[in-house]
């Protein structure tokens, strides 16, 4: 008999519409499908979309014993038009469980490898539901499985990350192909025109705070260029996608930055023009007040002179303001030109190389810098006019010299006003994303800042005559605040994240232990509990200073501490609220700061010694011209790029050896990972990294790192849940030896989790459920102790090593 797969079409309702009916099996063979958390990698899912696994009468046995259920086919779901493909944002999800009985058909005929779920089947009133699932099929059983995650976990989205080098984990499709170029519209909600990685946090809006707390809001002019500066170094990468039209895409990328920096100078000038209308108020009240007394001493012929006098010398003095303000947008466009490296027609630049910024991060010490130079700069020129406003006063009354002073007396007074000193009740947070909560740096103590203003305001009004002659505010030079030693605006290191606190409290160190798979946080060696803190006005954040990681959410535990001052109440515990995920445990060799990478682990990077000059004329410079460092857009391997003369170039210390050519083009050898100062320039290309080469062994061979054992000490029980039974079971997945035991009350409600055997070696976070036939809805979160080694422990038990997780001191203090 001739077979008749020769006759088939091989085409979708050309060889006939196979119906069939099957059941669902145990959530367990197909749960892992939809994982609900998210994956490091697409290569870590299992599965993708809504898919079951279908035990089809007919076609499979109808005892699990001899076709298993995991060996069971995967079947799609068929959604109704109502629900929607996925495009343009429609979308609906299956309402599926174990032991449904469902309906659909072969979308390869005859072959019957392919089946579509078109519907499910209804139980009634009158089906008997078994509570165990045996090994026999085909018959109605309970749709709870052992793990009820009923609580709410959210499901994956579409299996992609960004590492630490920012770049895009490629997802692949059935047949093992890249599907990143495609456009990629999922029935989950998943919809976009590539395939993207998880999204990175939001970037966070400063919280402004009334007058009374806050009258210089520096904070937001931190958060404010934080955020221009992560955005211009985003475009100035465009420049090594070789996708794109390259001179045109530079062109519209230097017109983004312009733009940027557009709105930058408006929000700056308008949080300095509420400084400088501050310090307005203030020096009027000071004036008027000091003439008070006199109104009361002069003959009364010479009251209403007097008084024209006054009105004349405020009106001269509000003039003068007036103009400082209005002036301010050009002096401040002027300093974030040469800030972001904005080109004027004085301004030049190697196009191949990219626009280098004088900054990669911007410091408290930074903010204080710009603020001591604006003031001290302008200080004279404020004390100046009021002496000359109120030459027709001290025709009058006599001299009044003693009303303004010293200029430094005078300097000291405006920036002691800009300090809060009465006892107002202000917001801890300073900054907020919706999406990643509250910021990573806060400027706490305004009176360190205003400290630190006065010193650097006070040395530069001691020019004496040259600040006198200030024509206008354009005309300040602003080099000395991209020059300063004592405040490094280069990259930071990528690594861990670390504790900070918000609120009351001070003198805790805390050590967050990462796992290395997919990283969590799952613990907080507490090295020093610290002092005054207070339950209601101390709260724990998780700084990870390039955001690389997310989502983790720290409780603390106060309590009494021995011989500690203040209050004597510490921190004595802490508990992960929520662990997070993406967290480095050790340095990568990326770099950055203020909540993004500048620098990927495996590219180069140009830094040059000040002489590029946009042309803006905020900073004159040295002698040369040069001012600040010059950070020039990092570059990814396999780029021939110019290196500016006085460079220093530095690649991956993982990275092939790669040679370089100087201006004369003779050949130069640069080493991984060694600086090489180029002072004539030249040229080079980027080397690729030796990927078997442990980057953290190479960069930090020195880091101060201590190894932990981890043993389950707690389980937490976030939500009761309800309907379990005294028999019902904890289960650790992986338990690493941990045991536990569950209390429930007569309504079934889990009480609390007794840990019976705590366990070792635990490398990544377990899940922990109630296996149960019955109840649901309980949520329960371990909670893990801290067994710090020592090396002679390690040398004394070998076997130990596979148990321990390195974590990085970065309080120093281990």
């Amino acid at each position: 008999m001739i077979d008749q797969g020769l006759f088939n079409r091989h085409f979708v309702g050309r060889d006939g519409f196979n119906w069939w009916i099957g059941q669902i099996p145990p959530e367990e063979s197909w749960r892992e499908n939809i994982t609900g958390k998210r994956n490091k990698s697409n290569t870590d899912a299992k599965g993708f979309g809504e898919r079951y696994r279908v035990r089809i009468m007919g076609y499979h046995t109808a005892n699990a014993d001899d076709i298993p259920d995991d060996e069971l086919p995967w079947a799609y779901v068929m959604y109704p038009v109502t629900a929607g493909s996925g495009g343009r944002g429609s979308s609906q999800n299956a309402n599926l469980t174990q032991g449904a009985f469902v309906f659909g058909w072969f979308m390869d005929g005859e072959d019957a490898q392919l089946p579509i779920i078109m519907g499910v089947l209804g139980n009634n009133d009158y089906t008997a539901v078994m509570r165990e699932v045996t090994p026999t099929r085909f018959i109605p059983f309970n749709g709870y499985p052992e793990q009820d995650p009923v609580h709410g976990s959210e499901r994956s989205s579409l299996q992609t990350r960004k590492g630490a080098s920012d770049q895009v984990t490629p997802q692949d499709n059935a047949t093992g192909n890249a599907t990143n170029n495609q456009q990629t519209e999922s029935a989950q909600g998943n919809a976009s025109v590539t395939a993207v990685a998880d999204p990175q946090p939001e970037p966070k809006d400063a919280i402004l705070a009334t007058s009374e707390c806050d009258k210089a809001p520096v904070n937001a002019i931190v958060v404010e260029l934080t955020k221009v500066m992560e955005e211009i170094q985003r475009i100035n990468q465009m420049i090594y996608d070789a996708q794109a039209g390259f001179n045109e895409d530079v062109a519209e990328a230097q017109e983004w930055i312009d733009k940027k920096v557009e709105e930058a100078t408006e929000y700056v000038s308008g949080v300095m023009k509420w400084i400088m209308t501050e310090i307005e108020k203030f020096v009027l009240d000071k004036l008027n007040f000091s003439l008070k007394e006199t109104f009361s001493i002069i003959p009364p012929d010479l009251k209403e002179t007097l008084r024209q006098a006054v009105e004349i010398s405020n009106e001269t003095i509000a003039c003068m303001f007036k103009r400082l303000i209005n002036e301010l947008p050009g002096m401040i466009g002027g300093f974030l030109g040469d800030l972001f490296g904005v080109l004027t027609s004085g301004g030049s630049i190697n196009i191949g190389l990219g626009i280098p910024t004088k900054a990669v991060n911007l410091p408290q010490c930074f903010l204080e810098n710009f603020i001591g130079a604006t003031l001290g700069n302008i200080v004279n020129l404020i004390a100046n006019s009021i002496n000359e406003a109120f030459d027709a006063v001290t025709g009058i009354v006599g001299e009044v010299a003693d009303i303004v002073g010293d200029v430094i007396g005078f300097i000291d007074s405006i920036l002691s006003f800009l300090s809060c000193e009465t006892e107002v009740k202000c917001p801890k947070v300073k900054e907020w994303s919706i999406t990643s909560g509250s910021g990573d740096n806060f400027v706490t103590d305004l009176g360190d800042l205003i400290d630190g203003a006065k010193g650097i305001a006070s040395s530069v009004a001691g020019l004496g005559n040259q600040i006198g002659d200030l024509g206008n505010l354009a005309d300040i030079d602003f080099s000395d605040v991209f020059d300063s030693s004592a405040c490094d605006l280069g990259p930071r290191s990528c690594g861990p994240p670390t504790v900070g606190y918000v609120g009351d409290g001070e003198g805790a160190q805390l050590n967050l232990v990462i796992s290395g798979e997919g990283g969590e946080i799952m613990g907080v060696d507490i090295i020093n509990p610290g002092f005054n803190f207070s339950e209601g006005n101390s709260f724990l954040t998780v700084n990870d200073d390039c955001g690389i990681g997310q989502g983790g959410v720290l409780r603390p535990v106060f309590g009494p501490v021995d011989d500690a001052p203040g209050n004597g109440i510490g921190i004595i515990d802490v508990i992960i609220g929520e662990s997070g995920y993406g967290y480095l445990p050790s340095p990568d060799g990326s770099s950055g700061g203020g909540g993004s990478i500048w620098k990927p682990a495996d590219y180069t990077i140009i830094v040059g010694d000040g002489s590029f000059n946009p042309g803006n004329g905020s900073s004159s410079g040295d002698d040369d011209g040069r001012f600040g460092n010059d950070y020039y857009p990092p570059i990814p391997p396999g780029n021939t790029v110019p290196i500016p003369p006085g460079s220093t170039v530095t690649t991956p210390p993982n990275s092939n050896m790669t040679e370089g050519s100087d201006n004369e083009g003779n050949g130069v050898e640069i080493l991984p990972g060694s600086p090489l100062f180029f002072p004539n320039g030249g040229s080079m290309t980027s080397p690729t990294i030796m990927e078997d080469i442990d980057i953290t062994a190479v960069l930090y061979p020195s880091t101060s790192s201590y190894p932990v054992i981890m043993y389950l000490c707690e389980l937490i029980v976030d939500k009761s849940g309800v309907d379990y039974q005294p028999t019902d079971e904890v289960v650790i997945e992986p338990d690493m030896g941990a045991t536990a035991k569950p209390k429930f009350d007569k309504f079934g409600r889990l009480l609390s989790i007794k840990v019976t055997a705590g366990g070792e070696g635990f490398k990544q976070i377990p899940e922990v459920y109630i296996k149960t036939k019955t109840g649901f809805g309980s949520k329960i979160t371990p909670k893990f102790c801290i067994d710090r080694l020592g090396e002679n422990d390690l040398e004394r038990e070998p076997g130990l090593q596979d148990k321990v997780i390195s974590v990085v001191d970065c309080v120093g203090a281990v």
